[in-house]
């Protein structure tokens, strides 16, 4: 697991541009609307219930992953 103390990732280029907090942030976060898109599709099936209640559960974490990367791109 990496330290997220030591600053930007390595790359195989050289260093990455933002720190391991915003990446992180910025990999969940697409990984949270990725999900959203395939509920999103899933839950207009015929038993999509299940999708419906994962998708609201989705945007949620969205939101606080958005809110998040917000605040750190604000303190940067």
């Amino acid at each position: 697991m990496a330290d997220h103390d030591q600053g930007p990732r390595a790359t195989s280029v050289g260093a990455s541009p933002v720190d391991d907090r915003t990446y992180d942030l910025l990999q969940a976060l697409t990984s949270k609307l990725e999900s959203i898109e395939a509920y999103e599709m899933y839950s207009q099936d015929e038993d999509g219930e299940i999708f419906e209640d994962m998708l609201e559960d989705e945007r949620r974490h969205a939101a606080r992953l958005l809110d998040a990367l917000k605040r750190t791109l604000a303190e940067s």
